[in-house]
Formats: structure tokens, sequence, C-alpha cells
């Protein structure tokens, strides 16, 4: 809507802008009537602009019933009506034109009121302003709200929330304050989507996060590049290293004391789930028969430790729960007495992890305490192992992470995922299933899950796009670095952006961004204190030092 303000500030106009909700269920209708209509006016058309004209209102129509459907978005009627004044008639002449060049230039219809309707147009602009049903029953026309506000933000010099902290600076130079945890109509969770290429500025904007949450907000960060160790240690974080370097140990079999369940299900029940997950994304050759076979053992090595459906497992010490190798030992017992062709298989499986060359990574007890604001569960050195070990862990460190989360409402809490495209793997759509449905308990338990990511692709796959274009569509807040190629596309396809946000993210310079808040968007210029770039990175302070 900047084309307004230019208007305001090069012709001396004045405009006003009427929004009316509208049915949703009743514009459908009209729009699929619309389309019936155009679709049999295009078969009969005599040459090919009248065809072309009417295949655009087909596609304009689908358009709109497309984003209402699967975004649910809100449509409105709008009007905008436009005063211009002068003192001779030929400036108003001149000014006029000048109006109506402007707006043809954004493909828009503009009308000139006839003199019996000149007072409401009058009373439609004035500063009492009120809504001339006249006018709108004749002038308004139907229009996706996210597109009138989009464009409106990005001719606002300020976004300012309650309650909230120093953002960043707008395109306009104008301050940002942001609040995370603000809820209203159109901002439903407090979860975010951060995406951007290697070197956009997308970790520096949510470091930037973490340290302004800090005073309030208990933080838990998955780190599989070590891009968070300097400052969580700046802080006075915890840096826990789960990378089987003799660090961090986060037991699989050790139960999750969950809190979620929608269905009724116990924890044990739900952690055989997790575990079914866990080996399927160590071991894809599993067949759904050994899986059963696994399951079974699984319910026998339990029970050896006394624990079942009624077990409440809050009561258990960490050291009461079996360990991987008591997994391996209980499947060779089964071996040596049956003989068994599936066993042989789990156990050359099993075996690295258990009680060979990468047993350090989970063959152990729980040995991690959350004890600080922030902690940072770094993963950076299993670079050396598969890419299902890391996808484990990551599998592992998320759901443990949620548990501690979830555990007291009452604190606001954030889980930053970095890198979150290495835990998706098109075969396993359980593992984005499990992000999706985090997200979607966040909000019960107080809490922010923020998912960062290069590249929004493997989300999108076609075996997992239920799950994945969900978590991404529902998350309130989404941030869109620099970008281009295919991962540019799929933002674009997937938000509907437009043609000036889609070159405003290809150009993007390093720390600016497309921040979408609900409906709202606006673009981000990060600019960081100089204390912030100091705790960030040792760089900035030596730069500082050398000065």
């Amino acid at each position: 809507m900047k084309w307004l303000g230019n208007l305001v500030n090069n012709i001396g106009a004045i405009f006003s802008i009427n929004i009316e909700p509208t049915d949703n269920a009743e514009l459908i209708d009209s729009l699929d009537a619309r389309i019936r209509d155009a679709t049999g006016l295009a078969k009969m058309a005599k040459n090919e602009s009248s065809r072309q004209m009417r295949e655009r209102e087909i596609e304009e129509a689908s358009e709109i019933i497309s984003r209402m459907i699967q975004n649910n978005e809100v449509v409105s009627y709008l009007t905008i009506y436009i005063l211009v004044s002068a003192e001779e008639e030929e400036e108003l002449k001149q000014k006029c034109k000048e109006v109506e060049t402007e707006v043809q230039r954004q493909k828009l219809k503009i009308r000139n009121l006839t003199n019996f309707l000149l007072m409401d147009g009058f009373k439609a602009v004035a500063p009492f302003f009120t809504i001339q049903t006249n006018l709108s029953k004749n002038f308004k026309r139907n229009i996706l709200t996210s597109t009138f506000t989009g464009g409106f933000l990005f001719n606002t010099e300020t976004f300012i929330d309650r309650q909230g902290y120093y953002w960043g600076i707008s395109q306009n130079g104008g301050i940002i304050i942001f609040n995370i945890w603000k809820q209203d109509l159109g901002r439903g969770n407090s979860n975010m989507i951060v995406v951007g290429s290697s070197g956009s500025g997308k970790s520096m904007s949510v470091k930037h996060m973490i340290i302004n949450e800090l005073p309030t907000t208990r933080q838990l960060v998955i780190d599989p590049e070590n891009e968070y160790s300097y400052l969580c240690k700046n802080l006075n974080g915890k840096v826990i290293a789960c990378d089987g370097s003799g660090g961090g140990i986060l037991n699989p079999l050790q139960v999750r004391n969950s809190r979620d369940d929608e269905d009724g299900k116990n924890a044990l029940s739900l952690h055989f789930q997790f575990l079914q997950t866990f080996f399927q994304i160590l071991y894809p050759s599993l067949t759904e028969i050994e899986f059963s076979k696994l399951d079974l053992v699984f319910e026998e090595l339990y029970q050896k430790f006394h624990i079942n459906k009624h077990t409440d497992i809050s009561k258990l010490k960490n050291t009461d729960f079996p360990i991987l190798e008591d997994l391996y030992f209980l499947l060779e017992e089964k071996d040596k007495i049956k003989h068994d062709r599936i066993y042989e298989k789990l156990l050359a499986l099993m075996r690295p992890i258990c009680v060979g060359q990468a047993s350090n990574i989970w063959n152990g007890y729980t040995n991690v305490e959350i004890n600080t604001r922030l902690t940072v569960f770094n993963t950076s050195t299993m670079q050396k192992f598969q890419i299902q070990y890391k996808r484990a862990q990551y599998y592992n460190i998320l759901s443990y992470a949620w548990d501690i989360l979830s555990k007291d409402a009452t604190e606001k809490t954030m889980l930053i995922a970095d890198e979150c495209h290495i835990l998706v793997d098109p075969n396993i759509p359980q593992t984005l299933e499990y992000v999706k449905y985090i997200s979607k308990m966040a909000r019960k338990h107080n809490s922010s899950i923020v998912v960062v990511t290069q590249s929004i692709e493997d989300f999108l796959n076609e075996k997992i796009r239920l799950y994945g274009q969900s978590l991404l569509t529902n998350s309130t807040y989404k941030m869109f670095f620099k970008t281009d190629g295919k991962d540019l596309k799929d933002i674009v396809n997937t938000f509907k952006l437009t043609e000036k946000e889609e070159k405003m993210l290809l150009n993007a310079n390093v720390g600016e961004c497309l921040f979408m808040a609900g409906i709202r968007k606006i673009y981000v210029m990060f600019k960081l204190f100089q204390y912030e770039l100091e705790l960030i990175d040792s760089k900035f302070k030596e730069e500082k030092d050398y000065e």
C-alpha cells in the first residue's frame, strides 16, 4: 500500500480504507459460480484475447479458494476512498489525472463519484469517518485479508508489541519491538520458522532472540554445527556434548514422563512408539515382522526391570531404567535358546551402539541435568558417524527436550531446533509428525518451538508434505532470509509471497529478512548492539580491541 502514501506525500491526497468481513462459505459459493460461468465463456470465446481473459479470471478465483481452504485465510470486502483538493480548477484536474495514473499503474480500477454521491464520499474520508453503505455496496471488492495487511505494513515505520524488546529496524528505519508470546486473533501460538541460506544471518537473529528471552524464558537448543557454544558459555549456560565423546548421555530406553497424550495412552506405550521410530531411523532395513519381534523383546526387558503400564514413571531414578547393553544381552540370551535368524540380525545391527565402537553415544544412564536458563545440546562432532546416527540422536534429544519443557506450564520455555532438516527423512514420516505434534502442544505448555533450517525442500517431499507444510504454515512467526533457486521458489509457492517479496529475498543483504507475524509482514534489518555481538562471537570483541 506504499503507493497510497506516495499520493499523500506527493499530491496531498487524503484517503480512507474500509474493510468489512464476509462469510467465507458464501464467498466460496459465489467464486464457484464465477468459475463455472467463466469456464463456459472461455469455451465459447471467438478470439484468443477473450479466452485468456476468462482463463485468468478462473485462475484468480481458484487461487482465492485455495488460500481460503488450505491456509484458513479470511476474505474481506475492501473499499478505498481518495479525496483530492486544490485551490484552482486546473490544479485539481492535474492532481486527479496523477491519481488516476497511479491507480492504473497498480492495475486497479478507479471510479469518479457522481454529484449525488459527493456528500457520502466526503463523509467517508472525513476525520469523523463513517461507513457509507450506499458507496460500499457499489464499489467494494473482495480481497484476502493477508494480501491487504501484508502490503500495508510495508509502508509502516514501526512494529510495536507491548512487553516486547528491541528486535530490529524496519525497511523505512522504524524501530521494531517484538514479543513472541503475544497472542491475539492473528497470532495463535508462539512457534517460529527461520529459513535462509548459509551466511544469510539467520543464526545471528536467533542468538539475538536467545539473549533477550533469557531473563524470562528457559531455553534448550539443539546444536548440530557448534553454533551456540560460545554464546551459551558467555550467558552462564550449560553446553552438553551429546556426540559420543564421553560427555552427556540421554538413555533412549529411559521412559519419558509424557503429559501430552490425548488418546489416554500411558507413558510406557508412548515410549514404545518413540523406540520404534528411533530404531527405524537407525535401521531402515528392518521389516515389520522384525520390528514386531523387537517390540516383544522390549516388553520382556521392561518387565525384568519391574516397569509396566501401571508404573509411576515420575518416581523412578535414571538408574532404574535398562540401558542398551541390557537390551543386547537379552537378545543374546534369547538367540542362544532359539537360534532365531531375526535375533541374529538384530544382534549384528545393534552391536555397534550397544557394546561396540558407537556405544558411547547412547549406552549408559542419562547423566544430564538441566539446571540453567540456557542449555545447548551439542552434536557437532557426530559428523564422523553415518547420517542415521545423527538423525537418531537429533530425534532422541528432541524427545528429551520436550519432556523437560512440558513439565511446568507456569514457566515460559523455548526449544530451538537448529539445522532441523537433519531430522527429516521422507521414508520415516514419524519424525516430522512428532515435530508437528509438539508444535501443536506447545501453546498448552506455555512453550515456543523454533525450527531453523537452510532449506524447506526436505519438509515438502510428497511423502511427508502433509506434516511438513502443516508445520511450516501453522507457525505464527516466520523469518525468511536471503535464499535463491528452488528454495526461494518453495518459499514463494508455500507462503504465497508476492513478486516484490520474492525479489526482496533474492537480493537481501546479510541480516535482512521478511518477517511474518500472523498475517502481518514487515521487512526487518537486524542491527545488534555491540554487547550482543561480543556475546555472540569472539571476533567482534577482537575487532573492538584492535580498534
